[in-house]
């Protein structure tokens, strides 16, 4: 048999074999088992009814220069083994694919992913309010606010001052404001 670092380095695959020994038994015998076998433990044994989902990064050893596999802490947790319903992240998570809701679509530009009690959906993102500036004193201002809705409104002069006036809805995402005078300020709609 050949020494041990005299055999081709090269990156396990899972049907490849391990040797090891059973401790704890009468006589401690040798076994085999496999790579995938080996994974499928490394899963299922760690931590317990919460899974803590193992994470291998490349690392260089400093000694030997070789790039090893190295098993570190995990970020994410899984709250059961087997059957876990929930994945915890620790820190800051980043999708560098599509993300989908629980139906498994994906949204269009500008959507959110929001709850539905039961599940995900994507919804427009609809802002909660919307500032309007009027930049050139005028008795009519044409707003185009897109918040879907008749909204409230609150305009002000640019001395802070809250004007009052006549508002016609266009539709619900159009509004034309008419004062009795010219003046430049800001709408509020919410």
């Amino acid at each position: 048999m050949a020494i041990i670092y005299t055999y081709p380095i090269s990156p396990p695959v899972g049907t490849d074999l391990l040797v090891g020994t059973r401790s704890g038994v009468p006589r401690n015998p040798t076994r085999n088992f496999s790579v995938d076998q080996l994974a499928v433990y490394i899963i299922d044994n760690l931590n317990g009814a919460n899974l803590t989902v193992p994470i291998f990064f490349d690392t260089v050893n400093p000694t030997t220069g070789l790039v090893e596999t190295t098993l570190v802490d995990s970020i994410m947790t899984q709250n059961a083994n087997p059957g876990g319903t929930t994945l915890t992240v620790t820190g800051n998570f980043r999708a560098t694919g599509a993300t989908q809701d629980s139906t498994g679509k994906t949204g269009t530009q500008d959507q959110v992913l929001a709850s539905t009690v039961t599940g995900t959906a994507w919804v427009d993102n609809v802002q909660s309010t919307f500032e309007f500036t009027q930049g050139v004193p005028a008795t009519t201002w044409n707003i185009q606010h897109n918040l879907g809705k008749f909204p409230s409104i609150t305009v002000i002069d640019t001395g802070d001052t809250v004007v009052t006036g006549e508002y016609t809805y266009i539709d619900n995402n159009n509004v034309t404001l008419t004062f009795s005078a010219a003046f430049a300020g800001k709408a509020y709609l919410n």
